[in-house]
């Protein structure tokens, strides 16, 4: 039994180990922890079928794209003007459609603009693989150009279609009571969320396409001559042109099917509005390569998913949709949101496999512990040992440990049970950026980075006048790990977003409570100025000193600021 156990533990770990290799199984991983952040915020309006089928059509246009751009990404190259296409093949179906000099069928215009678009895609490729251009400036310049002609097609306004016909198949809704099998809408109610019988009716026809054309990349991407071509290009460039294989063809066809799936989803787009705007398509690109890359396709080619792809997609509806239940569905939360993800996207390769449970505890418990028992005995016998990688990441991991502690502590008094015992009106938290965590997150982030910057600049000013031997690698040590009991603010913190005070006002009470956290932290780093600059005892108080005097004077001139503001 014991074997059996051994065997079976060795097996889980082999095949968690490989779902987190995979970056489709770790960007899946995230959609669900983000699926139960949307259970948590409203489990009864984000578990309904018509939400499900929200974001399923909201992903549709990402992945749809995607899918193109990942194949391309695969080469080695790029797109940036497929949002651009996604717009001008919109205006150009409503214009031929709906136009009173024009009038075509909709199966006439979906056949131009599907050629129009693979023909400017293969004309993109041209100019990069002959001309020897890069296909990020090329295709910024195709960005704008194919901007301008959308603006000029639609004039500033709206383009009207008027007649759908077949672009109804490509975007518009699917009424499950006109389907043969089914009678009517779909009745259900979830267990223990739904108090009463919810109906689901209708739902996008792009959502199938997502499916559909998945299964069609996918064959292209891993079972296809031209996709094992592709993946090569991309891999070494140099060294498949002796295996005869020519690459500028293998781009150019997969430029060509990146405007062919642009293309494709803005008629979608056109088929379920009917009209489209001068704005249609701005800013898609970005969100369709963070989509790209979240899901596995790496940013130098050779290697990609289309899986990942959706997944990636998934995530970026899934958060978007989650913010609007959380009443933060403002356009300026998506764009944070949004580009988040493609900074987490483009570091998430070195993230998943440099980053592990013994990492965390090199970075910061093990450096914790021994601060706690002894700072002298640390920076003078573990400091050398530390690498600049071992210094931020302490850092950083203070100032999130910092941020989590302050929210925690903000949710426990705004609690309604723990604020009638402890009685002290609390409601309402708020700090100078008002809103919940994500504001309080940044705010944390830069109070505490504002003290480590300030206070490096004070002990390399005071150790250079003091004649220290010490250079800007033991200023730094001295610094992030001189902060470690930057945590304990969180309570000032929240005292000031709740106007909690006990003298003059929550600021001056906040200073207050602040005091001993400083003069902890002014402790650690007395211990790093005495033993990494190796200074005696008297120019050492002076170098601390002299980052509290900096400290103060930031201190006043915010709060000058403030009661000023």
């Amino acid at each position: 039994m014991a074997t059996e156990s051994a065997s079976l533990g060795t097996r889980l770990r082999t095949t968690v180990s490989w779902i987190f290799e995979r970056r489709e199984g770790s960007v899946l991983v995230g959609l669900i922890a983000i699926f139960f952040v949307g259970v948590y915020i409203d489990a009864s309006r984000f578990l309904l079928l018509d939400n499900m089928a929200r974001i399923l059509r909201s992903a549709g246009t990402t992945a749809i794209i995607g899918y193109g751009v990942a194949l391309l990404m695969v080469t080695g190259e790029f797109d940036l003007s497929v949002g651009s296409m996604y717009g001008v093949a919109a205006g150009i179906g409503a214009i031929l459609i709906g136009g009173d000099a024009f009038g075509f069928t909709p199966l006439f215009v979906v056949t131009v603009v599907l050629v129009f678009s693979v023909i400017f895609g293969i004309t993109q490729g041209l100019v990069v693989t002959k001309l020897k251009l890069p296909s990020l400036i090329v295709t910024i310049g195709t960005l704008t150009l194919l901007r301008g002609v959308h603006r000029i097609l639609i004039g500033g306004t709206t383009a009207s279609a008027g007649n759908l016909g077949l672009l109804k198949w490509l975007g518009g809704p699917i009424i499950l009571a006109d389907m043969p099998f089914l009678s009517g809408p779909i009745t259900y109610q979830v267990p223990f969320i739904h108090a009463e019988t919810k109906t689901f009716g209708q739902f996008s026809i792009l959502i199938v396409w997502i499916f559909v054309l998945l299964v069609v990349f996918h064959y292209i991407l891993h079972y296809t001559r031209f996709g094992l071509h592709a993946r090569a290009t991309g891999d070494n460039i140099e060294s498949v042109e002796t295996t005869g294989i020519d690459p500028e063809i293998v781009k150019l066809g997969c430029f060509g099917l990146a405007g062919l799936t642009a293309a494709f989803a803005g008629l979608a787009f056109l088929g379920r509005f009917g009209s489209v705007s001068s704005g249609t398509g701005n800013g898609l690109a970005l969100v369709v390569i963070a989509a790209v890359v979240l899901g596995g396709t790496k940013l130098t080619g050779g290697q990609g998913s289309m899986v990942g792809v959706l997944f990636g997609a998934l995530v970026l509806a899934t958060a978007n949709n989650v913010l609007a239940l959380a009443g933060l569905n403002v356009s300026g939360w998506q764009g944070v949101i949004t580009g988040g993800f493609i900074i987490a996207a483009i570091g998430l390769d070195v993230i998943l496999k440099g980053f592990s449970y013994d990492l965390l505890r090199s970075w910061y418990g093990e450096p914790l512990r021994n601060l706690v028992r002894s700072p002298r005995e640390f920076f003078r016998t573990r400091a050398e040992q530390k690498t600049t990688d071992d210094m931020f990441g302490f850092l950083v991991l203070t100032v999130g440990v910092a941020a989590v502690a302050t929210n925690v502590l903000a949710w426990l008094l705004g609690n309604s049970a723990v604020d009638s015992v402890v009685g002290l009106g609390a409601e309402g938290f708020k700090l100078f950026l008002l809103g919940g965590w994500p504001e309080t997150v940044a705010q944390v982030y830069l109070f505490l980075m504002l003290m480590a910057l300030v206070a490096y600049a004070a002990i390399e000013i005071a150790a250079q006048a003091v004649d220290s031997p010490g250079d800007y690698e033991d200023t730094l040590v001295t610094v992030c790990y001189g902060l470690a009991a930057a945590p304990l603010f969180a309570i000032p913190i929240v005292m000031v977003g709740y106007d909690i005070f006990f003298l003059v006002s929550p600021i001056v009470s906040a200073l207050i409570v602040s005091v001993p956290i400083l003069l902890v932290i002014g402790w650690t780093m007395y211990a790093g100025v005495a033993e990494r600059h190796e200074l005696p005892r008297s120019r050492s108080i002076i170098v601390v000193a002299t980052a509290m005097l900096f400290w103060l004077v930031v201190a006043g001139i915010v709060a000058v600021g403030l009661s000023t503001g």
